[in-house]
């Protein structure tokens, strides 16, 4: 994998990219090669499609969850996922997503309540 960074006309700044290697076997159906993958998609992101890796967010989290990519510049919180019925990593994303870093499932998410700082 290589790391770049790149400007995103969508945010309006630079990002951190990670281009995916490409298969190192023939397999039957290969039809992508390598994959760009912006590791900042979140709560910056607007557009609904990246203009880097021509998908939409929900797609660019399940490929840093597929591909095992830092989810460092990415807000997570432990919760149950819906999906694996585990307690795991939920990766928050856009307006009320989240996804399962260990399953890829998606789910809904909203803050039931909040408790004061001591």
């Amino acid at each position: 994998m290589r790391t770049h960074r790149l400007f995103c006309n969508a945010c309006d700044r630079d990002v951190n990219l990670v281009i995916t290697d490409e298969p190192t076997h023939d397999g039957q159906a290969t039809l992508l090669d390598s994959e760009v993958v912006c590791l900042e998609v979140g709560e910056r992101c607007t557009g609904a499609l990246c203009p880097l890796g021509a998908v939409g967010p929900d797609a660019m989290v399940s490929l840093i969850v597929r591909n095992g990519l830092p989810m460092d510049g990415l807000r997570t919180v432990r919760a149950q996922c819906p999906s694996c019925d585990r307690e795991t990593e939920m990766v928050l994303y856009g307006d009320g997503r989240a996804i399962c870093a260990e399953c890829a499932g998606h789910a809904r998410w909203r803050i039931d309540h909040a408790e004061p700082m001591s």
